[in-house]
């Protein structure tokens, strides 16, 4: 899925589509955020951080004020429009790294073969590891036949609650930091649509 191209003029973006929406996920309608803040919530530099809020400013995502910045009624759209929510994992042992992010991407577990691509995928991002989990006909598999229900119900369940549903895909990431798995996992989710 792409959210926005590459600048019409000036050196290439030190951000891509995954920054832009991890950047909405983090607004709030309600508590404005500071650039400075979301720079250090993103890791993203605030110059990147401004060229982001600009993008979101121009597709009125964001409502800018003295006070700081918010998501927009249309930034709310736009973001729930994405099927891809991020959720809180536990640490288990299907993915390397001191942190995990999950993403649930719904309904693309038709697009995933054995799962190499999305590791990969992952890694190229910055994780140290990344496993994908999907409902098909009612079980969670985590490719190409682990079936999750029978192997360790409690992972199951623990990931069942976080919304799947059938023809969903559970991404976790893992990094050494939280950030990175979070950049990762939407990496992966994004490039499903």
């Amino acid at each position: 899925m792409r959210l926005t191209d590459d600048p019409e003029y000036g050196p290439p973006s030190r951000f891509g589509d995954t920054h832009i929406y991890y950047v909405l996920t983090l607004l709030d309608e309600s508590r404005p955020t500071s650039r400075m803040k979301l720079s250090e919530m993103t890791g993203i530099g605030e110059g990147s951080i401004r060229n982001i809020v600009g993008i979101l400013k121009k597709w009125k995502a964001v409502e800018i004020r003295q006070t700081g910045i918010r998501i927009s009624e249309s930034g709310l759209k736009l973001r729930d429009s994405i099927p891809v929510k991020l959720v809180d994992v536990e640490r288990f042992e299907y993915v390397m790294g001191a942190y995990h992010q999950g993403v649930l991407a719904k309904g693309v577990a038709d697009k995933i073969t054995n799962g190499m691509y999305q590791r990969d995928r992952g890694i190229i991002a910055g994780a140290n590891g990344a496993s994908v989990f999907m409902i098909r006909e009612g079980r969670l598999i985590m490719p190409t036949n682990w079936d999750m229900d029978t192997r360790d119900p409690e992972f199951a369940r623990h990931l069942r609650s976080k919304g799947m549903e059938e023809g969903d895909v559970m991404i976790i990431s893992g990094a050494s930091d939280v950030r990175v798995a979070a950049v990762s996992a939407i990496s992966i989710a994004l490039d499903l649509l």
